[in-house]
């Protein structure tokens, strides 16, 4: 009882009082309680509640982490994660989302600066547990779902699981996607930087070809390159892969041809750049596969909650005869 009655007077910001010094009363409370004696870790203040540090390669200035994490406020309640098992315990499981590792950008403002602190120090391989009072959590953007503002807006429990590390994000996007195209298609060649790109149906008739400033019909599949499908307008495509959704449309898409204008085809479109720029190269009733790299996706920020960062794109594509 009188924790509680310490917890709230706590909580009760007064004009004259400053918001970061309130929530961080609140947490040496909870740390007092839950792990006596504990010093806050280095220059943040953030705690230190366990660490592996792991075996594998170390954590670099400006290297990019795939991890798994698990978000809690202090009574334990979980505000976000991408462990899928958890998500399932929870009866918060979609296919349409994603539950793989996200990518974290070390020394870029985008992790809280106290969490970030800890992370630097794991190796691949390692985990730590980190108690992140308001005043630790200051960072510059918002990541993907984990971090869902500019500045967390409490203290926070943060479970991470380093997964591996990358140095050069770009360079191992093309690498996997030069390995996943050959793989699939026997293809090595780009049809331009970042963009993978061939023909499954082929039409070669004039009757076929496309005008600039025509309207087509277009199908299409989207995927991620675990073979996750994150979207599709073929309602039978969309249920097979459990992320039919019924207030969504299944109808064929309009799509403006422009080739010879870049402008147009941007300004008349409102896809990304590397869905546009495969359709620019298919006519009436062909069929193609394209896979691209996440600069001409939905780069570093990916589209929540079924596209994480810096993901290549591969789309399956079909525009409608004439």
């Amino acid at each position: 009882m009188l924790l509680a009655l310490f917890l709230t007077g706590a909580c009760a910001v007064t004009p004259d009082e400053d918001t970061s010094n309130s929530y961080d009363r609140v947490m040496k409370a909870w740390i007092n309680v839950h792990y006596p004696g504990l010093k806050p870790y280095g220059e943040y203040g953030a705690y230190l509640l366990d660490k592996d540090p792991g075996t594998g390669l170390p954590v670099t200035d400006s290297s990019y982490v795939w991890v798994h994490y698990v978000k809690r406020t202090l009574d334990g309640t979980i505000s976000s994660t991408n462990v899928q098992a958890l998500a399932e315990q929870l009866g918060e499981f979609s296919n349409a989302n994603w539950y793989g590792s996200n990518i974290w950008r070390v020394d870029q403002g985008y992790i809280p600066n106290g969490l970030e602190e800890i992370i630097k120090t794991l190796r691949t391989g390692g985990s730590a547990k980190v108690a992140l009072p308001y005043s630790a959590s200051t960072h510059n953007y918002s990541l993907y779902d984990a971090f869902n503002s500019t500045q967390e807006l409490d203290n926070m429990l943060f479970d991470v699981v380093l997964d591996s590390v990358v140095t050069d994000i770009y360079d191992y996007e093309e690498r996997s996607m030069r390995e996943w195209f050959k793989d699939h298609y026997g293809i090595t060649d780009t049809l331009h930087n970042g963009m993978y790109f061939k023909k499954l149906v082929e039409k070669t008739a004039d009757s076929d070809s496309i005008g600039e400033g025509n309207t087509v019909k277009v199908r299409y599949i989207g995927r991620l390159m675990n073979g996750q499908v994150f979207d599709t307008n073929i309602a039978d495509t969309a249920k097979f892969y459990r992320i039919w959704d019924a207030s969504g449309s299944y109808e064929a898409m309009s799509f403006t041809y422009y080739k010879e204008s870049e402008d147009k085809l941007a300004s008349e479109n409102s896809f990304v750049t590397g869905f546009s720029q495969a359709l620019i190269e298919m006519n009436y009733g062909e069929v193609a596969v394209t896979l691209f790299n996440s600069e001409l996706g939905y780069g570093d920020d990916g589209n929540s909650p079924s596209i994480p960062e810096y993901s290549p794109l591969i789309f399956w594509l079909y525009i409608e005869p004439k």
